[in-house]
């Protein structure tokens, strides 16, 4: 059993209203797909050269996009105040729920996994991204049936008083996990990236963008900080 612990807070700059269509000068950019918004067409992607760039594009580009897809988009650079910027943690914090947490569960089979604890899962909700833990890959194989539960719960990030954050915990840290549950665990605390019209929300994370399955997709804003918690575990 692993379990892994990560905070992410994620920062929108200024510059909401929603922008004119691409210009005649479009480009190709090719990279994984981070995250997008349909609000102003607009798709985040991380470049084959390492870069990050917000690419305004068509509505129609975006109808097919899938979270980490490597593809080729055709657009134009955002303008630099509307890039989403990630920060790391400027000082603990701790994640204070509010409301009631959402709890789902489903079954799927593993279509990729890496060692550094990234997994996707096939489900008849199309593909869902997670964190397991450090070295999945040695627990979890290409087309495994897993079972994967699931809850995501609305938080307020507030910053830890300052005598408490002499030693602060590294961002990532994968430890023995404190429940007799089989299985990955993982805690992921971040701001909502997006939800898609399934209700499938996407939250930050240090590794990229996760996903969790909602209900009510409604209840979530882009911005919102949250608190994902997964288990995945192997099944007959």
């Amino acid at each position: 059993m692993r379990i892994l612990t990560t905070v992410a807070v994620a920062v929108l700059l200024a510059g909401c209203a929603t922008a004119p269509p691409p210009s005649p000068g479009m480009q190709s950019f090719t990279g994984e797909v981070w995250t997008w918004d349909t609000s102003d067409s607009t798709v985040t992607m991380a470049l084959v050269n390492g870069q990050r760039v917000r690419i305004k594009t068509r509505p129609e580009e975006l109808r097919t996009l899938q979270l980490h897809q490597v593809t080729r988009v055709m657009g134009t650079v955002a303008p630099p105040k509307d890039l989403l910027v990630v920060l790391g943690p400027a000082g603990p914090v701790t994640a204070v729920p509010k409301g009631q947490p959402e709890v789902m569960e489903l079954r799927g089979t593993v279509a990729s996994v890496d060692s550094g604890g990234r997994l996707v899962i096939s489900s008849d909700r199309g593909p869902i991204n997670v964190w397991g833990a450090a070295g999945a890959d040695q627990r979890f194989r290409v087309g495994e049936a897993v079972a994967l539960r699931a809850s995501v719960q609305p938080v307020d990030l507030v910053a830890m008083p300052t005598q408490a954050t002499s030693a602060p915990s590294p961002v990532v840290s994968p430890a023995a996990s404190p429940t007799s549950d089989p299985g990955d665990h993982a805690i992921v605390t971040g701001r909502v990236l997006g939800v898609d019209s399934g209700g499938v929300v996407a939250v930050e994370s240090p590794a990229g963008p996760i996903q969790v399955i909602t209900t009510d997709g409604n209840r979530y804003r882009v911005g919102d900080a949250v608190q994902v918690r997964t288990t995945v575990r192997s099944t007959p």
